[in-house]
């Protein structure tokens, strides 16, 4: 069966992966694990040990999705999402995470300690971080990116790059350098600049969590043109493999699913599907599990 194509001549598989900030996140995610959350300038030190879903199911017409969600060294969890605005109704969709990752670990019989904690791109310079009301309080976490020397990052990733020295917190910087300039010319200029920088990167491990690690943090101020952009240059790369991968994955874990809820049995589904009926045992509690 061959691949369909678009009308803007990606395949399928292509467009699903590139419009699908789930499937990024997670590649972004999974390289973050035993990384400190000091490398987005928060305090407290503590790392990464697992990446959680991000989807929060609720009665709208669409799914809430926080930015990521880490489980940290401590027994605690982190929601992490960044802004590139302040509005006083975020606090009205951290209350929402929130709720849901309690809900989601009290089904799993676990009560952790729960960290909300926002990156603010370079337009915003303060923000409240907290919100009272006589039923509840919500304490966000603030990291800001205004007054970060943009170009002395840039120019010390290229050297450091030609040197092969990348160390965990330029990698760092190249993920979150969009961010820390102002005005859209300057963000789609940044974000062009280091993906190709990133591009350069020799270790194809670290290029892999620099260029998921663009495409996660600039989904909410990146221009079209600049995403196309993206799109043809990381197509070339071994994140594009992976992410048309983890996009084919997907599709067959929705097709399976269906094919559950209508009475198909594992080996049959499996045998359609080319995969073993273990992993669509464990997709049908998976299922269950986020009922």
């Amino acid at each position: 069966m061959g691949t369909q194509k678009t009308k803007e001549g990606l395949d399928t598989d292509t467009s699903i992966a590139y419009q699908n900030k789930d499937i990024v996140s997670k590649l972004f995610g999974d390289r973050m694990k035993g990384k400190p959350l000091s490398l987005f300038g928060f305090g407290n030190g503590l790392k990464v040990v697992d990446v959680r879903s991000t989807n929060i199911p609720i009665v709208q017409a669409r799914e809430l999705k926080m930015d990521n969600l880490f489980e940290l060294e401590d027994g605690s969890v982190a929601i992490l999402d960044y802004e590139s605005a302040y509005k006083k109704a975020n606090f009205t969709k951290y209350g929402r995470y929130i709720m849901d990752v309690i809900d989601r670990y009290l089904r799993e019989e676990k009560e952790p300690d729960i960290h909300v904690m926002v990156l603010y791109t370079a337009d915003i310079e303060g923000a409240e971080t907290s919100m009272e009301r006589t039923a509840c309080q919500l304490q966000v976490e603030a990291s800001y990116l205004s007054g970060v020397p943009s170009e002395e990052w840039m120019e010390d990733a290229r050297k450091r790059i030609e040197k092969g020295r990348m160390t965990d917190e330029m990698l760092m910087h190249l993920v979150i350098l969009p961010l820390t300039y102002k005005g859209e010319g300057e963000e789609q200029r940044a974000i062009r600049a280091c993906v190709d920088l990133a591009r350069q990167i020799p270790d194809k491990e670290q290029e892999t969590f620099v260029l998921a690690g663009i495409l996660t943090f600039t989904d909410k101020v990146i221009s079209e043109e600049t995403r196309q952009y993206i799109k043809e240059v990381i197509g070339m790369t071994q994140v594009g493999k992976m992410l048309m991968d983890e996009a084919r994955q997907e599709t067959k874990k929705k097709t399976a699913r269906n094919m559950l809820k209508r009475g198909g049995s594992l080996e049959a589904i499996a045998e359609v599907l080319e995969l073993s009926v273990e992993t669509i045992k464990a997709w049908e509690q998976e299922a269950c599990a986020m009922a």
